[in-house]
């Protein structure tokens, strides 16, 4: 089991960072070649085309092997610390061809001498960010993920109904195989905290996506390639679309685990249960992938007609390899992604560097222990 799980999930992922790498230009920000700021009448130059064609036969000759053998690793040894590994290993070399061609545009924006246009402007439109009118509200509101309370509230009001339904030692952990390897007392304190734990990670969970979704909402709006009214629109899509996904991602993750609370008290099987979750879970995730393929990073996509100049200022020097934001001078601390879907952090903030470091550290002690316990 562990081995078909752990396959499963490689291969969902090993799609997702093969197509992110394969469409990268398509999935960055308004104005982005592969990490580098282009003015938008030398977008379709003939020298970029060449570049892009170049990258897409280097990628697929290169990543899909190397997808190849990581999966078949992965399905040799499924362990824990080795498919964390193969993650990270997987993750860097996709996004290794992005940082060489990044490399490359850089040179040829020099060469093409496009670096000595940008004006050194900003532009402040808190509109963007909060509109003042409702109609102009980019998704669903803070207040609304607190709804979702709704669901472990009566997850816990089951669970004490059925109290007298639970066997007097209950299972609290299930391994891979979907058999219970872990065990509590009912009428113990740990038997207590075990059948509260769930409901209680579920009101945590909500907090999170809420914290998640203002900063969708909120986060700094790119503004140096396009109109102001053309950002404005496009990125009212966008954040709304996120927004969504946010909501019904929450939704789909509590209601898993109200299940996975209702297999320990009515003894369900565990399988089935993750085995549909999970499969409904994945289907949002890659719906929303093909929705903010078509839209494009910020909704860049999206078609706005109008007559007003294009803003256009080069910001290349705050961003580390094309990909990672480091402005001190900028007190944001979430931006837009130049490269793919979402938000990046600004590492020029403490707070930012934090974020972006602590995770990996974390990990890497996860990593450790979990390879000496050979797990």
């Amino acid at each position: 089991m562990d081995t078909i799980i752990f396959s499963i999930l490689m291969v969902f992922l090993s799609i997702v960072l093969f197509l992110q790498g394969l469409f990268v230009n398509r999935l960055s920000n308004n104005g982005i070649i592969f990490g580098v700021r282009v003015p938008a009448e030398f977008r379709k130059d003939e020298d970029i085309q060449k570049l892009e064609n170049e990258y897409k036969k280097i990628y697929l000759l290169s990543i899909f092997p190397t997808i190849v053998i990581v999966n078949f690793l992965v399905y040799l040894y499924p362990k824990v610390y080795i498919f964390l590994l193969l993650t990270f290993l997987l993750i860097f070399l996709t996004n290794l061809p992005v940082l060489i061609f990044w490399k490359r545009m850089i040179d040829l924006k020099k060469e093409k001498k496009w670096d000595k246009l940008g004006k050194n402007i900003v532009v402040v439109d808190t509109s963007i960010r909060k509109p003042k009118n409702k109609k102009d509200i980019k998704g669903i509101k803070n207040k609304t993920f607190l709804i979702l309370l709704i669901v472990p509230i009566i997850t816990l009001i089951i669970t004490f109904i059925s109290y007298d339904r639970i066997p007097d030692v209950f299972p609290t952990h299930y391994n891979g195989k979907g058999i219970p390897d872990s065990f509590a007392i009912k009428n113990s304190f740990s038997g207590f905290i075990y059948l509260i734990l769930l409901p209680i990670i579920q009101a945590l969970m909500i907090l999170f996506f809420m914290v998640i979704n203002k900063f969708a909402i909120n986060g700094k709006t790119d503004i140096n390639s396009g109109s102001i009214r053309e950002i404005r629109e496009q990125r009212k899509v966008f954040k709304k679309y996120n927004s969504i996904f946010l909501f019904l991602l929450a939704l789909e993750m509590i209601i898993l685990f109200s299940f996975i609370q209702f297999c320990m008290i009515y003894g369900w099987s565990i399988n089935i249960i993750n085995g549909i979750s999970l499969t409904i879970i994945f289907a949002s995730i890659i719906i929303f992938t093909i929705v903010t393929y078509k839209i494009g990073q910020g909704g860049k996509n999206i078609k706005v007609s109008n007559a007003e100049k294009e803003i256009y200022r080069d910001d290349d020097k705050y961003w580390i390899l094309g990909s990672f934001y480091y402005n001190k001078k900028d007190p944001s601390l979430f931006i837009e992604k130049r490269i793919g879907i979402g938000w990046d952090v600004n590492i020029g903030n403490p707070i930012g560097m934090t974020i972006m470091i602590v995770p990996f550290v974390l990990i890497f002690i996860m990593i450790i222990v979990l390879g000496i316990l050979g797990v």
